[in-house]
């Protein structure tokens, strides 16, 4: 009797890896983008106190208060712009034969990889902030799912457009090829 099944093992260095040296990273402009868009949030932070102290009576004498709430907002947006300083550099992407690869993360790494056979669609998106430093989003999505699978931020339109152009190609390529 002939056996038709076979599972032969993998040796996991004959598999391609991914380089370090291959990754690009993202736009250095980014990380002004993040701290313009932390500095709003922080900055309610910090005024918010100081309106309600003026405009409620009864805690006009509870000071401390609006000293501690006050220091904790200014001292937790310090903290945020030393991670994000630091958290930038880790963005890093790379575009390979058959997949996109994404990593980040500064303390907890974390790499993920579409390959483009389960690539539905791809857009490039530009918020406002985005918009004054002409960076966008490359957002890519697979089967299955409204929101996007994989968003590389900090991306110049040349970068954007071109990435996105790729991946669209790579995806009818792959339907092409399956019919």
């Amino acid at each position: 009797m002939t056996d038709f099944f076979e599972n032969l093992p993998i040796n996991l260095d004959d598999l391609p890896q991914a380089e370090e040296k291959d990754f690009e990273s993202i736009a250095p402009n980014y990380r002004k983008v993040v701290l313009i868009a932390w500095g709003i949030f922080y900055f309610i932070l910090l005024v918010g106190p100081p309106i309600v102290f003026w405009f409620v009576e009864e805690i006009k004498s509870e000071w401390h208060y609006y000293v501690a709430s006050t220091g904790t907002a200014a001292l937790l947006w310090g903290l945020n712009i030393l991670w994000v300083t630091k958290a930038i550099k880790r963005k890093k992407y790379v575009l390979r034969q058959r997949d996109l690869i994404y990593s980040t993360g500064l303390l907890w790494h974390k790499r993920i990889t579409v390959p483009f056979n389960r690539i539905q669609h791809a857009e490039v998106k530009q918020g406002p902030i985005e918009r004054i430093y002409k960076l966008h989003n490359l957002n890519v999505f697979t089967a299955g799912g409204s929101s996007s699978d994989l968003s590389i931020p900090g991306l110049t339109e040349e970068k954007a457009k071109k990435l996105k152009e790729f991946i669209l190609n790579k995806i009818e390529e792959e339907e092409d090829g399956a019919h």
